[in-house]
């Protein structure tokens, strides 16, 4: 394995050193570079806003404004940069400047008030860093005071708001994301653009990450296999750390902020600190946090013990068994050598857990996840390479059914560990004739080993090498861009005595073709239009080849397939977009068509399943063709300055094109859902700055489980035993909530503060994509309070 890992290296480095010197001129001849981008940072009324972030997102690297709204970049090549500003509570804004020779560009940013936060550029699934409002790629980003507010304990929930994702929820530490009805293992979570592996296969297993200790988090909606490979045919969530920050002529920095944040509705605390700071050459970021969080509570609704009546809950009130707590943080160093920026970082995360099951007893779960990447950012004539090498460590462990988290030492028999190494190099280069874009290879090597006694996922290892181009053109009004990838992977099982699956040691090897082609059109001063297709795929992963046991979180015996076919996705995109300095929109629909579609199905009488009398649920996996068709709309309007009235729309229709289950829905697809939210800024008062309200209404349609091989569906007649109390399929229901934000003042520090009360009026809901809806209710009215109190030091 580290013979594997080590070996790509010599070539990488050669490669680099090639690259870092243009053709035909030695080092000797090259004269000191020593061009430089002056600017300042200034609010409409004029004042200057000191400690904004500025970014070359090309580069990887950035500054802090000083106190009179300056900053500096030095020892830049000639060229064209996309530089970008934001600060909290003011609308981003991105320049592309030229450096000519021997000459010092000088600009000036002038940052408006917002109460909506936009992202003037994103990094994700397209070519090289661009403005999303013309990008063919559908993606949405969350960053600043929004991010704040927003962000949780689970992935899932802090990202639900995009229109077209939703989250596979099991209390409140367990959020999966779901982004156009693909979830799992058709879902890339990706860390600065590195794909990571937590084990994904179960509905209940949720990314094993923390946004807290990330800058902003950007989604790709639609097939993003092009530039990420296997698994992303659904889309991919891509959490971006802070860049290294240095400080080119204000002097050495640090700054930060501390969070805190309580929930009442499962008496969750969090704390959290992050910090960053920067020299001249030097640049660091860092942050902790730690949630505890006791049961969380529903509203006090009539049980089907009391009641008798078919399909009430089980257990309502407090929830036993749905308490957790988290551990996260991140360090980054960074190191600029003009103009080369190396950062070396290292992210944790630990998690403990419990799983209520439909008996009332627990299942405990302990997860830990660690990520040490090294990047660089190197200047090489009319490229920039970007050299990444990454390695993760994630462990997943259970106990069996009745026996607590407390018990996870002794009492484990789910120990499933996992080593990824990944290396890869994307070339950048910008306006190199006509064309932009990418150019990039990939190296990754998975190792699984099962050290339990439930052959969940068998031991194995596989090796993947990709190699990809993705390249843009404009021409005028029209945006253009394409790409094509090729993967080969080889994946080897190692034998099981406890798997009929697995007798002997099994190979299996795939080469993989992606594409994208896409485009834009500015229509005017306000509208664009979008339109593209991709194609991507998918490899059967060990889960889906070799499982065969008890699945304790879903309670069923799973069986699985070793005869699977890659999926294939081929998904069609059209939209218009809206944008102006008091409304925005989006319009977009799509058409996702899956070859060899992989699912799990009811299966008592499958050849290999255990005696009936073992087990109530059994569940096979098979494939079959399928469909998805979407409208995803949003929309915001300020009539009036302080006055901000938004909503959205996600709908999806699915369906099986062959098999059994022909003209049938799929498995875990979302409700429709809507929402609408109005946000009134008030005047200042007292200590209190920027104030504003709002409310939000979130509606969600009656959803009817897809049948028999529908996760959870025994909880529906006719699926396996009777079971009275719960419910598969669930009724519409809709829901308000409300919330204040505002700036305290306190001894000349503005503490950005958040209060929000979900569900209002306490009102009893299950949600289809809620794993708990078997059995309990969603949650109840919750008060929620968030501060973030800044730290600065210049």
């Amino acid at each position: 394995m580290r013979k594997c890992s080590f070996a790509l290296m010599p070539a990488m480095i050669m490669t680099l050193l090639a690259l870092s010197r243009p053709t035909g001129v030695t080092a000797a001849e090259m004269p000191p570079v020593k061009l430089s981008i002056s600017g300042i940072v200034k609010s409409e009324a004029g004042q200057p806003l000191p400690y904004a972030n500025i970014m070359i997102q090309s580069l990887g690297t950035g500054t802090v404004s000083s106190r009179d709204g300056s900053f500096q970049f030095h020892n830049l090549q000639p060229g064209r940069y996309l530089v970008s500003v934001s600060y909290i509570g003011y609308a981003s804004r991105s320049l592309e400047i030229e450096v000519k020779a021997e000459t010092t560009a000088d600009v000036e940013f002038i940052l408006g008030e917002t109460l909506i936060e936009l992202e003037p550029i994103v990094v994700t699934g397209t070519p090289l860093a661009s403005d999303p409002m013309k990008s063919p790629q559908d993606i949405n980003c969350i960053s600043g005071r929004e991010k704040l507010r927003l962000q949780d304990a689970s992935l899932g929930e802090s990202i639900e708001d995009i229109p077209g994702v939703t989250s596979i929820s099991t209390g409140g530490a367990t959020g999966k994301p779901v982004i156009r009805g693909h979830s799992g293992e058709r879902v890339l979570v990706l860390v600065d653009g590195i794909s990571q592996e937590y084990q994904q296969y179960g509905e209940r297993h949720s990314p094993n990450i923390d946004a807290f200790n990330y800058d902003r988090i950007e989604v790709i909606k639609g097939a993003s296999c092009l530039l990420y490979g296997s698994d992303a045919i659904g889309g991919a969530v891509n959490l971006i750390p802070p860049r290294p920050q240095f400080s080119a002529s204000t002097g050495p920095f640090i700054g930060g902020k501390f969070t805190g944040k309580w929930n009442s509705v499962n008496d969750e605390k969090t704390a959290g600190l992050r910090l960053k700071g920067g020299t001249g050459r030097f640049g660091f970021h860092g942050s902790f946090a730690t949630r505890t969080a006791s049961n969380f509570t529903t509203p006090d609704e009539p049980v089907y013990a009391e009641s008798g009546v078919r399909n009430d809950p089980k257990f309502t009130g407090e929830i036993d068994h749905t308490d957790y707590e988290q551990y996260s943080g991140a360090i980054a160093l960074g190191y600029m050598f003009d103009p080369v920026t190396v950062t070396a970082s290292h992210d944790f995360w630990w998690n403990e857990n419990n799983f209520l099951l439909p008996e009332g007893g627990p299942i405990g779960l302990g997860l830990e996840n660690r990520i040490t990447m090294v990047n660089a950012f190197i200047p090489a004539g009319i490229f920039v390479a970007k050299p990444k090498i990454s390695y993760q460590q994630n462990r997943r462990r259970a106990t069996a059914p009745g026996i607590s988290r407390e018990f996870l030492q002794d009492s484990s028999i789910v120990d499933l560990r996992l080593e990824v190494f990944t290396a890869r190099l994307d070339l950048e280069h910008r306006d190199t004739g006509a064309f932009s874009g990418t150019i990039g290879a990939e190296w990754r090597y998975y190792d699984h080993e099962n050290a339990g006694l439930v052959p969940l996922q068998p031991t194995g290892h596989c090796t993947n090498a990709a190699v990809y181009l993705f390249e843009e053109m404009a021409l005028g009004e029209y945006t253009l861009n394409a790409g094509l990838r090729l993967d080969y992977r080889r994946q080897k099982f190692l034998e099981s005595p406890s798997n009929p699956l697995l007798p002997e040691d099994d190979e299996n090897r795939y080469i993989n073709i992606a594409s994208s082609l896409g485009a834009s059109r500015v229509l005017g001063k306000h509208f664009t239009a979008v339109a593209g297709v991709n194609q991507g795929f998918r490899v059967p992963s060990f889960f889906n080849s070799y499982v065969y046991g008890l699945h304790g979180g879903v309670f069923a015996f799973q069986i699985g397939d070793p005869d699977l076919e890659p999926e294939l996705s081929i998904d069609f995109t059209t939209g218009l977009r809206f944008s102006s300095a008091v409304a925005g929109a989006s319009l977009t629909g799509y058409l996702d068509h899956i070859i060899n579609y992989i699912y799990l199905y009811n299966s008592p009488d499958h050849p290999l399943a255990p005696p009936p009398d073992e087990y109530e649920f059994i569940f096979a996996h098979t494939q079959d063709d399928a469909r998805m068709i979407g409208l995803d709309i949003s929309a915001f309007f300020s009539p009036l300055k302080p006055l901000l009235i938004g909503g959205d729309l996600s709908l999806i229709n699915s369906e099986f094109l062959a098999g059994p289950h022909e003209g049938k829905g799929l498995p875990l697809m979302p409700a429709t859902k809507t929402s609408a939210h109005v946000r009134l800024t008030l005047r200042d008062f007292g200590t209190l700055s920027n104030p504003s309200v709002r409310i939000k209404m979130r509606y969600a349609s009656d959803k009817e489980a897809a049948g028999e091989y529908e996760p959870f569906g025994q909880f529906d007649d006719g699926i396996g035993p009777d079971i009275p109390f719960g419910v598969a399929s669930t009724e519409s229901y809709m829901l308000f909530d409300a919330g204040m934000s505002f700036d305290l003042k306190i001894t000349g520090i503005k503490v950005n503060t958040d209060v929000e009360v979900k569900n209002i009026a306490d009102k009893p809901y299950r949600d289809f994509l809620d794993t708990y809806k078997g059995y309990t209710l969603g949650p109840g009215r919750g008060v929620s309070v968030t501060f973030n109190v800044p730290i600065s030091y210049q």
